[in-house]
């Protein structure tokens, strides 16, 4: 193994091992005791702090992820239909979709996309037949 491999192998381990440590807790469960809601906290100077959480349909498949910051999600969220394909994916400030956001089918074609200011659309918005064609865009 060359030096350099050697080092930048040492240097990942100690920038994962150095890290803040990230803990997994089950917030929520179904009936059937399988989890609904899982939060992932990062310990920070001895608190944990959440920091993304997700959501799983009854059936154990990702209903949806993203970031949490003061207990509002904040960053990038996205959400799964039960098949497994992308639903939607945008991104959130202070617990409202703010940025550009995209929504799909089931069939995983695009079905809409465009920007979010405060939770409200905004701007030049298109949207898509199943098939994945442009059939319309809009000013909001």
């Amino acid at each position: 193994m060359s030096k350099k491999l050697f080092f930048i192998g040492m240097m990942l381990f100690f920038t994962i091992a150095c890290g803040n440590e990230t803990i997994e807790k089950v917030e929520e469960k179904f009936q059937d005791e399988t989890p609904k809601v899982i939060g992932v906290y990062e310990s920070v100077e001895g608190k944990e702090i959440k920091v993304k959480e997700k959501i799983f349909y009854k059936n154990g498949k990702l209903m949806m992820e993203g970031g949490i910051k003061n207990d509002m999600k904040e960053g990038e969220w996205k959400a799964y239909h039960e098949n497994g394909k992308i639903w939607s994916e945008g991104f959130f400030k202070g617990g409202e979709r703010n940025g550009y956001g995209k929504n799909y089918y089931e069939n995983g074609k695009l079905r809409e996309e465009g920007n979010y200011t405060n939770g409200k659309q905004t701007g030049n918005w298109k949207y898509y037949n199943e098939q994945g064609v442009l059939i319309e865009e809009r000013n909001k």
